[in-house]
């Protein structure tokens, strides 16, 4: 699946949840106001996110856990209430060039079976 140049919110849950081996690309869209995490990446979901506006959402921006593994590139993660990227519970991914400033309780949280599994340059904190 390719989502680009979209503007996505939700009523009720996480805006985009990717899980179960999803691979999606999701490239410039507009994620924001979910009412938990923008996105939100578990169960061996993957996916690139490039590109991305990712704002205002309740929880995190990104939230990655149990096996997920994305790459994210290029996003703008802000004005989150809790952290920009939020990664447990053996969560992990390549997290780079993202602007991760601005969020309620800052950059990160990355628990520590987590810390292994995430690979992260070059972000804006």
């Amino acid at each position: 699946m390719e989502l680009e140049d979209c503007d996505i919110t939700s009523q009720s849950l996480t805006c985009v949840a990717i899980h179960d081996g999803a691979d999606p690309r999701l490239r410039g869209n507009r994620i924001h106001d979910g009412k938990q995490d923008g996105v939100f990446v578990y169960d061996s979901g993957q996916g690139v996110l490039e590109d991305n506006d990712i704002f205002g959402n309740t929880l995190s921006g990104v939230e990655i856990r149990k096996g997920g593994n994305p790459t994210l590139r290029g996003n703008r993660i802000n004005n989150n209430d809790y952290w920009a990227v939020w990664v447990h519970d053996g969560g992990g991914g390549t997290i780079e060039d993202n602007d991760l400033s601005g969020n309620a309780l800052g950059a990160w949280d990355v628990s520590d079976d987590s810390e292994s599994n995430l690979r992260r340059a070059r972000n804006k904190e």
